[in-house]
């Protein structure tokens, strides 16, 4: 018997092994096998096919090893989409592999090439009753020790062994202890009397951190409004496998998927709700732990390894339990049983692009790729739909429901544009808020109401310049200038991480004056807590929530009020629902206008839009946004104070078709990165050359990026832009065979680090 691998290398094929007969009666598709590979390695390898007939191959075929699981821990319509997965985004399998399953379940070579399994069932204590006896003559062994006899009691009502007729209830020892103020020393006396026994049990580790015992709530009646969205959702559902629901801000989209998912739990299937950042799962789990608590998991990045294996293990059980998983991007790889309704909140989110590693999947389009696999429906949510998701709406791929109105007769925020050239003009500018935000924001706070800043920009300044010389600080290794981080008095580079001192005197000319320029949310932060003493500040930003619990206690300390204004970057713009919001502040709106990427205006747009939809979302209470900007009149600027996404997306679209950008094309970004520049920029143009005798003038570049090094790799990227109705087989094909060509005639090309991003952010 053969089988057939995916091993965790970058090479885009699958490798065959001998099975031994003590291994090949128990081998499965699915399960996980430790393999030798070359010379010197051995790696745990997913077994995809078992076949009696040895297939010709160029190597030499070895042996498993040894099959590491009793079952498959991956099941076929995961192999299919990990396969799917590397075809469209033009990687190896392997990278898909690795980054789908938890690093627990891929053991690492230890020494001499044998496989260590770092996971480990976690083991916890539980007291087991014994009830040889009478009752009676137990209580009159323990008569003399009323401590142990209070013990007992515990144990006996813990148990409910005077309730059940089968064996009673194993108790947790802590548990025991606690609930009976008993010692340990007790616990081990009643021991050796015989009236109960101590074993170790396997427990999850899910336990503390992810169940409930707050009893179960029905879910809140839809408003006449959401009861006619939520009709026609089932109707665009009966039609199509893809619906978009268009919602503006606040107006309860996720009390409707809370009915849909009822309904689909109902038929026996499970739900996955995708959302695009962590600190959504921290608010959402709440409101849907009240419904359908311990039927409820959730799956994010910042979960333990151990955890992660426990949801995994939990959800191939066959007696499992869960119906919804609410996670992040990579909770598209997770072993469903019968997906039957995938909801994917705030689809517009860039966050649901894997940039790097491999495989740079987008996590909104698989999870179509997903439902398809399990015949379910997929269900998109946003206030700002992507263009690409529109357009497909608009064209009748996707069903489309509007909700046009906010929940229970809230109104929309009131969005003002306040122009900072003429503050400035006027010299009212104090540092960087305008005296219109700043008047606002302190009639908000003595009214005892909260605010949002944001700015797209963490740290406390952006750059840093002699006075004298004009020197600026430059990361050694990346072709961009350092920020600086005033809590810690250093210049970290954002893109790979390298950090320096605060220079004392400038290391060019000796000047010991240095101007900080610009400003991130740090800087922020300091400035409002000197010209608002009423502000109690937080901020929510990648240099604040580095764990799980810091999300948790940022967003907490803003709920309960120990916070009044919330600082940060686009993690304020996604979905975070507080009923105490007044005042939204955009503290740069141009800055995220004048960016060279083709869909620049529909990111501010949304970004914009969606931080506005934070203020007002009580009864009684319009919001107020204020954007800063240089010029008002900007016509973007207009269609955000209109709350015109239809405007803003049919004046992009046009101009998308006119350029032919997304959705009228596909784009494919081919990067190449070498440590000399001359090399590697010769060989991007010889590598394009050889692209445009197949795609003409389908081929952009090559060009430098506007960070053309980082981490001492210089970058070459070309732009390749393909007619949707294009086979993305052939095209895979074409490129594989143009690479495979290039490296022959060219060598040098296996000295660079070259992949590709299809449809890049």
């Amino acid at each position: 018997m053969f089988a057939e691998l995916i091993l965790p290398v970058p090479l885009s094929r699958t490798f065959t092994y001998r099975l031994p007969d003590g291994l090949a009666e128990g081998a499965r598709i699915g399960m996980r096998a430790t393999v030798p590979f070359g010379k010197n390695h051995t790696y745990t390898g997913i077994i995809v096919a078992v076949s009696p007939l040895q297939p010709q191959v160029d190597y030499e075929v070895k042996e498993v090893i040894t099959l590491l699981d009793e079952y498959p821990i991956v099941r076929k319509n995961q192999l299919n989409l990990w396969q799917w997965m590397a075809d469209y985004y033009l990687c190896p399998v392997g990278d898909v592999m690795k980054a789908a399953l938890p690093s627990e379940l891929k053991p690492e070579t230890g020494k001499k090439g044998v496989i260590r399994e770092d996971f480990k069932p976690k083991l916890k204590p539980f007291v087991y009753i014994v009830l040889d006896d009478k009752l009676s003559a137990v209580f009159d062994q323990l008569k003399r020790s009323p401590k142990q006899q209070s013990l007992f009691m515990a144990l006996l009502d813990r148990s409910q062994a005077l309730q059940k007729k089968e064996a009673p209830d194993p108790v947790a020892q802590d548990e025991l202890l606690q609930v009976s103020g008993a010692s340990a020393e007790q616990l081990r006396e009643l021991v050796k009397k015989g009236l109960c026994r101590i074993e170790q049990k396997e427990v999850s580790r899910l336990e503390t951190g992810q169940f409930s015992t707050d009893p179960i709530e029905p879910l809140h009646e839809l408003t006449i409004m959401q009861q006619v969205a939520y009709k026609n959702i089932c109707q665009q559902f009966r039609d199509r496998s893809v619906c978009l629901l268009h919602g503006v801000t606040s107006s309860g989209k996720t009390e409707i998927y809370m009915h849909l998912m009822q309904e689909v739990i109902g038929q026996g299937r499970q739900v996955l709700m995708m959302v695009p950042e962590i600190a959504l799962t921290t608010q959402l789990c709440q409101r849907l732990r009240r419904v359908f608590g311990q039927r409820m998991l959730v799956y994010h990045s910042k979960l333990s390894e151990v955890e992660r294996v426990e949801i995994w293990k939990t959800l191939l059980a066959d007696d499992c339990q869960v119906d919804v998983i609410l996670g992040v991007r990579s909770s598209v790889f997770l072993p469903f049983r019968q997906l039957g309704l995938v909801i994917v909140d705030e689809e517009h989110e860039p966050s649901y692009k894997q940039q790097d590693p491999a495989p740079r999947y987008q996590g909104r389009d698989v999870s179509l790729v997903l439902a398809a696999r399990h015949g379910a429906k997929v269900l998109l949510g946003s206030a700002t739909p992507s263009l690409e998701s529109w357009y497909q709406a608009q064209q009748g791929k996707y069903g489309l429901v509007q909700l046009t109105e906010r929940h229970a007769g809230v109104s929309l925020p009131s969005i003002q544009l306040v122009s900072t050239t003429e503050a400035r003009r006027q010299s009212g500018m104090q540092g960087m808020f305008t005296p219109r935000l700043l008047g606002a924001l302190r009639k908000t706070l003595s009214e005892g109401r909260q605010a949002i800043l944001f700015q797209n920009r963490r740290g406390f300044a952006p750059v840093i310049e002699c006075t004298s010389c004009g020197w600026t600080p430059r990361c050694p290794r990346c072709d961009v200038s350092m920020t600086y981080h005033k809590r810690t008095r250093l210049l970290t580079c954002h893109y790979c991480g390298y950090t320096t001192p605060w220079p004392a005197v400038c290391p060019s000319c000796g000047n010991p004056k240095l101007d900080i320029l610009g400003f991130g949310t740090e800087r922020i932060e300091d400035q409002l807590r000197e010209l608002l003493p009423l502000s109690k500040p937080v901020r929510m930003d990648t240099d604040t929530t580095s764990t799980r619990k810091s999300y948790e206690r940022i967003l907490s300390d803003f709920e309960s009020r120990k916070a009044n204004v919330l600082i940060g970057t686009q993690m304020v713009s996604k979905g975070l629902d507080f009923n105490e919001v007044q005042t939204v502040g955009v503290l740069s709106a141009d800055s995220l206008m004048n960016f060279p990427d083709f869909r620049a205006h529909e990111r501010a747009f949304q970004l914009m839009e969606q931080v506005a939809g934070r203020a007002g979302r009580r009864a009684g209470q319009e919001g107020d946004v204020l954007i800063q900007c240089n010029d008002p009149k900007t016509p973007l600027l207009q269609q955000v104070v209109r709350h015109d996404y239809v405007g803003m997306a049919t004046a992009q679209l046009a101009d998308r078709q006119k350029y032919g950008f997304p959705p009228y094309t596909r784009l494919i970004m081919i990067y190449i990165k070498g440590r000399y520049e001359d090399r590697t920029r010769r060989l991007a143009e010889q590598y394009a050359a050889t692209l445009r005798q197949s795609f003409g003038d389908r081929v952009l570049g090559p060009e430098a990026p506007g960070v053309s090094r980082v981490k001492n790799f210089f970058i070459q990227q070309i732009l390749l832009k393909i007619e949707r109705e294009a086979s993305t087989v052939t095209v895979r094909q074409y490129l594989n065979a143009i690479y495979d060509a290039m490296v022959k005639a060219n060598p040098e090309m296996q000295r660079v680090v070259f992949y590709y991003d299809v449809d890049p952010m």
